[in-house]
């Protein structure tokens, strides 16, 4: 498993068009535990560059960095809770509320 959406933040991304997809951005860290997304935003659909991927998770589109796998121990959940965008692993919930930005 790579990434999980649950219900609450499926009903936040179902009004994404289908020719838009998600682009997650995340600082990797000096060590793993301070790996933190600071950007969760809506772009157009597009080929992925070099250093880039593109996971198909609950018929959404989401462009990640290619190392996405080890900076997140191979699993990220992607949840809603208080109006914002709550990001957990297998060892921690990132402290970050994320809003959902159009470009």
């Amino acid at each position: 498993m790579l990434m999980t959406v649950t219900d609450r933040a499926k009903e936040q991304l179902k009004s994404i068009p289908d020719d838009k997809m998600l682009q997650l951005s995340f600082d990797r860290g000096s060590c793993d535990i301070v790996n933190t997304l600071y950007e969760m935003k809506v772009v157009p659909k597009r080929d992925p560059a070099d250093y880039e991927k593109i996971l198909d998770v609950e018929k959404l589109s989401i462009l990640v960095d290619h190392d996405f796998e080890e900076a997140y121990d191979h699993e990220l959940t992607i949840d809603f809770a208080n109006n914002f965008f709550v990001f957990k692993n297998k060892n921690q919930t990132f402290n970050n509320r994320i809003g959902l930005r159009y470009v």
